[in-house]
């Protein structure tokens, strides 16, 4: 049952006088009802341009304002007013008073004569002071001659007819921008079918209708659902590309062989007058397509491989001279031509079409276009991101209608669209043609769903309609289940509330202006939220008042839901929620900006699958069909303005010009005009790195006029070069990267704001160290306004670059595709940071992310889990054990999921443990949050997983009851949340279950040692064998081990098994002031370089090149000292002093290397690495990369089994979402491939690794648990060595290599460095996980295996020769 609850103001209808013709103004301004969000004291109390307390000086403003905007000019005016104020100077300083005492000096008689002599050097000698006047005349007027060329040539030549170099100059004959679900329909079935459907249905020109209905995405019946909407991405577009605007426009103008100044008149009236401008007939230039060819729609020509323009990469610079508003001349214009007919259905009546009227909107053209249709200059727009609307009524025919779409790759809108991103070109969207009809009133309509049941809406009437039109507004909702993401409708049910509104005139003859306004109480209301997005179907008609005649048909999906901020807490519907978020580009690998819809589901099902709730459309509005599925999946979408001018230096020069108002308000308003409508979008954003000024200050009081019921986030300003997310532009802290220290003080510092970071852990390469320490503090109730934040970012933006050989396919970035206009004009491998591969295949961090934002998590001493090995210790006393859980849903409640769990221990494969038993807990009390236990009987289940020898794990995995929407494509059931713990059992000295004979393999076998000039031998005789056979050999040279056999005289190694302390550069490595130098202007890196020695950090691997630790050469062992310390039948032990000498003879370390080698053939490797002396410069060294060993392993050892954290790849400071078990795996699975090769496939706290051969056994490393080392270490297992990896700058210069066919190169690292992850430009591994110049010690045994060993009883023997080594070294 529903209840309609009538407000005064519900059947007021007001006219309207805003310029734009719809109403600028928020629901609350006509609903007092209507829910709007309280903005935080600090920023409602805050006087622009000053800041936020507690620091109140606005220097990044006034520095502009007042100094940068004069000497730097970004508009038309400031260019004019510096260049004339220099020739002024000039002229009046210097020139002017040389001629007046040039005149004084001379007499009437020889003053011709002095001027000519001067002229001509030949001034006699007592006229030398005015010959140095002359001179002085003659250089200031060559001067003053230059400044004028170079004012004219880079400035005032471009001033008149170039629209696309005036800021002021955004349009002409733009239509204002309507909501994104408007499609013209006639029919409430049909609407709500495409109210249910993410794409943007358009079938008037259905011929084939299952097909066509297919394309567009529709639910399979083959109806017109929008006959009034006309799909052109299909029909036969060509295309022609020039290598200036005015050759293509002259081009057009040639193409229609119009008379003089048809279209020029046109164009430019439109920009203000002047000549025309692209009459210049010059002869066809190299890279340019004057040919008419065939070319896609929507696609980026930059994109194809037969058009020679080519996509740019930058991440703050400008790929051309930044003077705005001004763009090169040199600017690839791209001219699309499209003959077509109207369809038939559309003017079979002539009646009709000559009543009709006809609008074309392009979705998304970058950067900027003309268009032209049937001979006559129609309209302009800049804006790459959103869509341009014109009436083509008084231009179109029926049939043989021509148009012509002159796009400029280069506009002064570029210069707000410096994004981070590819710079592309083209239709990236698509083109439709809408038709309408005399009675289709409705213009626009606004919504508003509150979470108290509250509807609110308003319907924008055009202008025309007259009191003879006896018209009514009918409103429905409708309770629609949308069957599958893709669109389809389940059931056919009544709607939950309806009404009828007359359009009511004042005057017959008055035309009519305004809005219908209508509000109810919507009782029992579902409400929407990412946990469960329940929507509704909004039905907007309007009728014949008499007969019931459906003129038009609107509708939309609403969520109700209410967005505030109260005590600096952002709340969702009275609930605090927390921000899994991450960043998303728009991007295809092979398609560039054109994304299908059936790409951003699988995004947005890729998103939820990994536990994230919320999106951060960088840095522009995404293409409509994206928040419809983020509707239906339910992600938090905080949705961001086309505007970036990161490359100003500074930052804010345009946010604070007045020249550029109009552009950066109406980037804003128009997307709030085009999303305003959708449940997901919970934030707007102004934009991103803008800096700060007026602009951006008109720009939040033109949204807060539009839209009051989300708050507004900005990081830009409050600083000079970057933003800080605290300024009064932003209701949420949102700054960017800060580190954990400087997020906590965030939250203390701003009370009144919820704390939201817009990016952070940068995803570059092997990245996303130190995420579990955010997740720390953004669990930690202490901090209730610290909510969550956005990864940055999704996707690597790689380009797709070679398809050969067996590698499939390979990514470029920055550099590889540029043609010869461009060449260092990129920033490399920046945009390759992303969590999953331009194919959409996950980084291995994915797993970290996935298991720090899971929303169950086990409690234990704290109040999440932390990084270390979580154990808990049992007895046979203990028959039951508890464990305690915390979920940390908003909405949802314990009895929405059930867990599974399950033992399995040490003898078992993690891959195999889903055969093991598995118990279901899934009774669960109602409640919303709040801890709950689970009781299992431990021992009875586990002892018989448990021994002294072994080790046991129960794992948790918990499942949503039903399936969820983003669940709908899973093949399989994927868990939510899962945990595992380690019950240990008390250790005995006595034998458990295992017989001594099995254990003591040594009784019978002997050890003896052999040396010769270059090297020492160790020779073992196993019991049975007559003769003795050698197992190890060691360089006497190096004191490493050259040589190592098992006991099928296999030989194990390919390569020494030497010292290793070097590690093929991670990005983050590379991340230092010599980085942000590259990123940089080069007038800007040119500053860097004069301050970077005092004030920046350098990168890891500078220092490390510095010392010698470079991988490219990495530093050798040399053996001052090999000695035989012990020698027995059973064992012998050896000792070599190391000194690790670097490629110019300078020695870095000292190790001191004892092998303790058994008459069973093992070896124990104990490693101390000498503390640096006092000579050694510690600051050059923050950080060793590694310590450990490398070695190159027989190609046959291709089978991998270790006791350790998996499956995935995982690092000291990236761990907890790698759960401790036995993984088995081939090699070839062990290593990941970057784009950028890079450092990869380590696995840490491993207590044992196998290497198996499919027939000869293999050997075994095992961690020695003595006390003086770590009890474990890290691994790594790949194709390529660390030299090969490190000279690599793509994947495809890696030779392809398969398991079996080349030797393994190996990697056992006693201890490793972290790999950061905070940023990519600076050092940002903590203190943690740094290895710091120190004395390190640590052992782990090396033992061969023979196919018929079991690991259970050569773990035992280890334990047991481990015990007998530390006696005899005591």
């Amino acid at each position: 049952m529903t209840s309609e609850n009538q407000h005064p103001c519900q059947n007021d209808i007001r006219s309207n006088n805003d310029d734009l013709g719809i109403p600028a103004h928020a629901m609350n301004f006509y609903f007092s009802q209507a829910h709007a969000y309280q903005v935080p004291p600090t920023v409602q109390h805050a006087k622009y341009p000053f800041r936020v307390p507690p620091r109140l000086f606005p220097y990044d403003v006034y520095i502009h304002r007042y100094l940068s905007m004069w000497i730097m000019p970004t508009n038309h005016i400031t260019h004019a007013i510096f260049f004339g104020t220099i020739f002024c100077y000039i002229s009046t300083r210097w020139w002017i008073p040389i001629v007046l005492r040039m005149y004084e000096e001379g007499t009437k008689n020889e003053y011709g004569r002095l001027w000519f002599e001067c002229a001509t050097f030949h001034c006699s000698e007592e006229y030398t002071d005015f010959q140095t006047m002359w001179n002085r005349f003659y250089v200031m007027t060559v001067f003053m001659i230059i400044v004028m060329v170079v004012a004219w040539k880079r400035v005032f030549r471009r001033f008149s007819g170039r629209p696309w170099m005036d800021p002021n100059y955004t349009e002409f004959n733009r239509l204002p921008v309507h909501n994104s679900c408007m499609r013209w329909m006639v029919d409430e079935e049909s609407a709500r079918d495409v109210a249910c459907c993410p794409y943007l249905i358009a079938t008037a020109d259905c011929h084939d209708k299952e097909e066509s209905y297919k394309t567009v995405g529709g639910g399979g019946r083959g109806v017109d659902l929008a006959p009034n909407v006309w799909n052109m991405d299909q029909l036969e577009w060509k295309f022609q590309l020039y290598n200036t605007v005015e050759r293509a426009l002259n081009a057009v103008y040639q193409e229609w062989n119009l008379g003089d100044g048809d279209i020029g008149d046109n164009v430019n009236s439109a920009s203000g007058g002047g000549t025309s401008i692209w009459r210049n007939k010059s002869a066809a230039v190299e890279n340019e397509v004057t040919n008419w060819r065939p070319i896609p729609v929507p696609a980026n020509w930059t994109m194809l491989e037969d058009i020679p323009d080519y996509p740019i990469y930058t991440n703050i610079k400008y790929p051309f001279s930044c003077i705005p508003p001004f763009v090169p001349d040199k600017n690839p214009t791209g001219v699309y031509k499209l003959t077509f007919d109207l369809p038939v259905k559309w003017w079979h009546d002539g009646m009709a079409f000559a009543k009709d009227e006809y609008m074309i909107t392009f979705h998304g053209v970058e950067s900027a276009f003309f268009l032209f249709v049937n001979g006559e200059f129609v309209g302009y727009s800049q804006d790459s991101r959103l869509p341009a609307s014109f009436d083509v009524t008084p231009h179109l025919k029926p049939t043989g209608n021509v148009m012509y779409v002159v796009v400029c790759r280069w506009s002064d809108g570029s210069y707000l669209e410096d994004q981070d991103h590819w710079w592309m070109a083209g239709i990236h969207r698509s083109v439709e043609l809408i038709r309408k009809g005399p009675d289709m009133d409705i213009v626009d309509y606004r919504v508003q769903a509150d979470m108290d049941g509250s509807l609110f809406v308003c319907v924008d009437i055009k202008k025309t309609t007259r009191r003879k039109d006896q018209k009514q507004i009918s409103f429905k909702l409708f309770h629609d289940e949308q069957s599958t993401p893709m669109g389809g409708r389940e059931g056919r049910n009544l709607p939950v509330w309806s009404t009828v509104q007359e359009i009511n005139r004042n005057n017959e003859k008055e035309e009519f202006s305004g809005e219908v306004r209508v509000s109810a109480k919507i009782e029992g209301a579902k409400l929407w939220s990412a946990e469960e997005p329940n929507l509704y179907t909004l039905v907007i008609s309007v009728l014949n008042s008499k007969d019931g005649i459906v003129y038009q048909v609107e509708s939309c999906r609403i969520g109700f839901r209410s967005i505030d901020i109260k005590n600096g807490i952002l709340l969702l519907n009275g609930s605090q929620i927390t921000i899994c978020g991450v960043n998303r580009h728009e991007h295809h690998p092979d398609h560039g900006k054109v994304v299908s819809v059936e790409s951003m589901a699988r995004d947005i099902e890729i998103v939820r699958n990994n536990n994230f709730n919320a999106i951060r459309t960088s840095h522009y509005p995404n293409a409509a069909p994206f928040y419809r599925l983020c509707d239906y999946f339910g992600v938090y979408v905080c949705d961001e303005a086309n505007l970036e001018t990161h490359g100003m230096m500074p930052m804010g020069k345009l946010a604070d010009d007045i020249c550029w108002s109009k552009a950066f308000v109406e980037r804003v308003t128009r997307m709030v005009n085009r999303d305003r409508n959708h449940a997901s979008i919970i934030l707007w954003s102004l934009g991103n790195e803008c800096g700060r000024g007026r602009n951006l200050n008109l720009a939040r009081k033109a949204l807060r006029k539009l839209d009051t019921s989300r708050p507004i986030s900005y990081e830009g300003g409050g600083d000079l070069f970057e933003g800080t997310g605290e300024t009064e532009l932003t209701d949420v802290i949102c700054s960017m990267y800060p580190d954990v220290g400087k997020t906590i003080t965030l939250s203390k510092k701003h009370n009144d704001r919820p704390v939201i970071l817009c990016e952070y852990s940068h995803a570059m390469g092997n990245s996303n160290g130190n995420l579990h320490r955010y997740w720390n503090i953004f669990r930690d109730g202490s901090l209730p306004n610290l909510q969550g934040g956005f990864i940055w970012d999704m996707i690597d933006q790689g380009l797709t670059l070679h398809h050969s050989g067996d590698r499939s396919r390979t990514y470029g970035y920055g550099g590889d595709f540029e043609d010869k206009y461009y060449i260092g004009v990129n920033d490399k491998q920046f945009c390759i940071n992303g969590l999953f591969s331009p194919d959409r295949g996950p980084h291995p961090a994915v797993s970290e992310v996935r298991y720090l934002q899971q929303p169950i998590h086990l409690i234990e001493s704290g109040y999440f889990p932390n990084e270390k090995l979580r154990q808990m210790r049992i007895s046979s006393s203990s028959e039951h054990l508890q464990f305690r859980f915390m979920h940390y849903f908003s909405f949802l409640s314990w009895s929405d999921v059930y867990v599974e769990y399950f033992y399995c221990n040490d003898q078992m494969k993690d891959v195999n443990c889903n055969t093991a038993d598995r118990e279901i807990f899934s009774y669960f009390p109602t409640g919303c949050r709040g801890e709950q236990s689970i009781t299992v009987n431990t021992f009875d289940r586990a002892q018989k997983y448990l021994s002294e020898y072994s080790r046991c794990w129960i794992t948790f995995m918990w499942y949503f009851r039903s399936k969820m929407k983003w669940q709908f494509n899973n093949p399989v059931k994927n868990p939510i949340a899962v945990e595992k713990v380690e019950l240990c059992l008390p250790r005995h000295d006595e034998d458990h279950n295992i017989e001594i004979n099995k254990i003591l393999r040594e009784e019978g076998c002997s050890i003896k040692v052999q040396e010769t000039t270059s090297s020492v031998e160790l020779w073992v005789k196993y019991r049975g064998d007559r003769f003795m056979r050698r197992c190890a050999i060691i360089d006497k040279n190096t004191g490493c081990i050259t040589s190592f056999c098992n006991n099928a005289r296999c030989e194990l190694l390919d390569e020494p098994l030497v010292p290793n302390f070097t590690r093929a550069y991670t990005d983050n490595d590379r991340g230092g002031i010599d980085r942000v130098r590259d990123l940089m202007p080069r007038w800007v890196a040119f500053k860097i370089r004069l301050l970077e020695r005092t004030l920046f950090h350098y990168s890891y691997c500078y220092k490390w090149k510095r010392l010698g630790l470079d991988p490219e050469s990495p530093p050798r062992p040399v053996c001052d000292l090999l000695k035989l310390v012990a020698e027995t039948s059973d064992h012998v032990v050896i000792e070599a002093d190391i000194a690790i000498v670097t490629k110019s003879r300078k020695r870095l370390f000292y190790l001191h290397v004892s092998y303790h080698f058994r008459c069973d053939g093992s070896v124990k490797i104990s490693t101390i690495l000498e503390k640096p002396g006092t000579g050694f410069k510690r600051n050059l060294l923050p950080s060793l990369p590694r310590i450990g060993y490398a070695f190159c392993m027989n190609k046959d050892l291709k089978n991998v089994t270790y006791l350790g954290r998996g499956p995935e790849e995982n690092y000291p400071d990236r761990k907890s979402g790698s759960m401790v078990g036995v993984w088995s795996m081939n090699n070839k699975n062990l290593g990941y491939d970057y784009i950028v090769p890079s450092e990869n496939g380590s696995r840490t706290d491993c207590s044992w690794l196998q290497f198996e051969t499919n027939s000869n056994g293999g050997f075994l490393i095992v961690a020695c648990e003595d006390g003086k080392g770590p009890g474990h270490f890290s691994f790594s297992s790949l194709l390529h060595s660390q030299r090969e990896l490190h000279r690599a700058t793509h994947t495809h210069q890696l030779e392809a290599r398969k398991v079996g066919t080349h030797p393994l190169f190996v990697n056992i690292d006693l201890y490793q460095m972290g790999i950061g992850g905070d940023v990519g430009w600076s050092p940002c591994v903590y203190d943690d996980y740094l290895l710091k110049p120190d004395r390190y010690e640590s052992s782990f045994w090396l033992c061969p295996t023979s196919k018929s060993d079991q690991m259970t009883f050569v773990l035992a023997r280890c334990k047991r020769k481990e015990r007998t080594t530390s006696i005899s070294e005591q």
